[in-house]
């Protein structure tokens, strides 16, 4: 498999490490939507965040404060913005990055659908019949 975060995690790609503990290094986007934009990448290959275990998501999301918290030090931002997306690559990561009031980024990503097209009740109960669990 050529993962490009995962040559990052192994150390076969050089990268901006910022956090590194035994389940998740943070590095420096190397494409910044704002300085100081980081991504919290899991050291092990995963696509998708549902493929994690309960425990591989505990360690993955201290991480994710971990990061938070070092960008609202060194930055003093106003929010630290989270995105968690698949993409151009198909390897799990956490995006974080310092937001100020008047920056651009103004809330949610826009939606493709329009308001009166989502059918909020239908959305609750095939949510709700899915149930929990892999």
């Amino acid at each position: 498999m050529d993962c490009v975060l995962c040559r990052i995690a192994n150390g076969e790609i050089v990268a901006r490490r910022v956090y590194e503990d035994e389940y998740c290094i943070g590095i420096l986007d190397t494409s910044p939507c704002a300085p100081g934009h980081c991504l919290v990448v899991p050291k092990v290959h995963v696509d998708k965040f549902y493929d994690l275990s309960d425990d591989e998501i505990a360690k993955l999301f201290r991480a994710v404060k971990t990061v938070a918290l070092m960008i609202r030090k060194a930055y003093a931002p106003d929010h630290v913005c989270m995105f968690a997306r698949g993409g151009r690559v198909s390897h799990l990561h956490v995006a974080l990055f310092p937001s100020n009031e008047g920056d651009g980024v103004s809330g949610f990503p826009q939606s493709n659908y329009p308001e009166q097209s989502v059918d909020l009740e239908a959305s609750a109960i095939l949510l709700r019949g899915a149930g929990t669990g892999g």
